[in-house]
């Protein structure tokens, strides 16, 4: 049976929240936001224990440590030797968006009440409803970058914050030259409905291109899958469906698990 793209996604963006937690013991955090550098770019992928690349869209859980209206997930992870010495930061592309489930669609930060605090021992920024710059942390010294920052979802000053799916839009910077990341999405749940978590996550997928479809023809088929052959143990971006640097079984595993008919 196929599984929809869209389908997989969130699936894997609904088991990062548990992952997370289940992760921390582990070198590398389930759940976290990968990162790697390709052609002298930033690059997020992941999350990381996924097979399926959730194209820069990840989910945090407001509350998943105890606290409410708080978390520290997602975190952010390149392992080891991936980075020249320096440091990384984020800028936040968009104020804080809110998933309004009655229209179907995201409201414009100037329609939210919320903010959105993130801060690292003493460096901080709030995200209200305009874009904003954020603030960089120094690589390790072997070359990794393993980050928490910490979320928290603040009222209006007189109302505890709603209940709802809120969406903050990021990319990272370097101050080694590297090109800016591709922009990625953090979705937070705070004490949604779990339909409305599906709704918003699936909305950052509508104009999607049908992924395993290679050749463009409408339906992952022979075609793709010889193409997929044909890049076998390569870097080649487009086969590389898990998006983790290399063409293997992982992809056509995933090629497989598409196989039929694109979404209409």
């Amino acid at each position: 049976m196929r599984m929809h793209a869209s389908s997989m996604r969130i699936t894997a963006l609904m088991a990062t929240g548990l992952m997370a937690i289940a992760g921390e013991l582990h070198a590398q955090h389930a759940g976290d936001i990968a990162i790697r550098v390709v052609d002298q770019q930033l690059e997020v992928y992941g999350p990381i224990g996924e097979e399926v690349d959730t194209e820069g869209v990840y989910l945090g859980t407001f509350g998943d440590t105890g606290f409410p209206d708080f978390t520290s997930n997602p975190g952010f992870d390149a392992i080891p030797g991936t980075l020249p010495e320096g440091r990384i930061g984020f800028t936040v592309l968009d104020g804080l968006r809110r998933w309004d489930a009655q229209s179907g669609d995201w409201l414009e930060a100037t329609e939210v009440d919320e903010k959105l605090r993130i801060w690292f021992i003493t460096l901080e920024t709030i995200v209200e409803d305009a874009p904003i710059a954020g603030f960089d942390l120094a690589v390790q010294p072997d070359g990794g970058w393993h980050r928490h920052f910490n979320f928290l979802l603040l009222g209006d000053g007189k109302n505890d914050p709603a209940a709802g799916v809120y969406r903050l839009d990021l990319a990272l910077y370097s101050t080694m030259g590297l090109q800016q990341s591709n922009p990625f999405t953090i979705l937070f749940d705070q004490e949604a409905d779990p339909d409305d978590v599906s709704a918003a996550i699936d909305s950052m997928y509508e104009d999607s291109p049908c992924t395993g479809d290679l050749d463009g023809n409408g339906i992952v088929d022979g075609g793709d899958l010889a193409l997929l052959l044909a890049a076998w143990s390569t870097i080649d971006s487009l086969a590389d469906l898990s998006r983790d640097g290399v063409v293997d079984g992982q992809d056509l595993a995933i090629l497989l698990g598409l196989w039929g008919p694109c979404p209409g």
